[in-house]
Formats: C-alpha cells, structure tokens, sequence
C-alpha cells in the first residue's frame, strides 16, 4: 500500500470513527446514510486540499 492510499485511509478511518462518537454522544441514535454524506464530503475535500497542496508547491521551485 502506498504511502498516499494509507493517508486517505488514515484520514477517514479517524474522521469516520470521530463522526460516529459524536453523533452517538449528543444525538444517541446512528444514521448511516447522513455518514455516508459526511464520508463524500470529507474524502471531496481531502482530496481537493492535497491537490491544492501539490498546485502551491509548483510555485516554491
């Protein structure tokens, strides 16, 4: 597994398991298609940041 794949791995897993402790903490009830909406989105976003990250970097050579 590259070191890419692991980051998005990573990174969901950790967001995923953060989203999931508070909705049951202040909601008490799980819904996994308001998580999947929160996965698209998180993983839309953290894709379009690292490709933001690599268009800022071509200006620093």
């Amino acid at each position: 597994m590259n070191s890419r794949r692991r980051l998005y791995v990573a990174g969901f897993v950790g967001a995923s398991i953060s989203y999931i402790f508070n909705v049951l903490a202040f909601t008490g009830q799980f819904d996994v298609f308001r998580w999947t909406v929160f996965a698209v989105i998180f993983l839309a976003v953290f894709f379009g940041f690292e490709k933001f990250i690599e268009w800022s970097e071509r200006f620093d050579d």
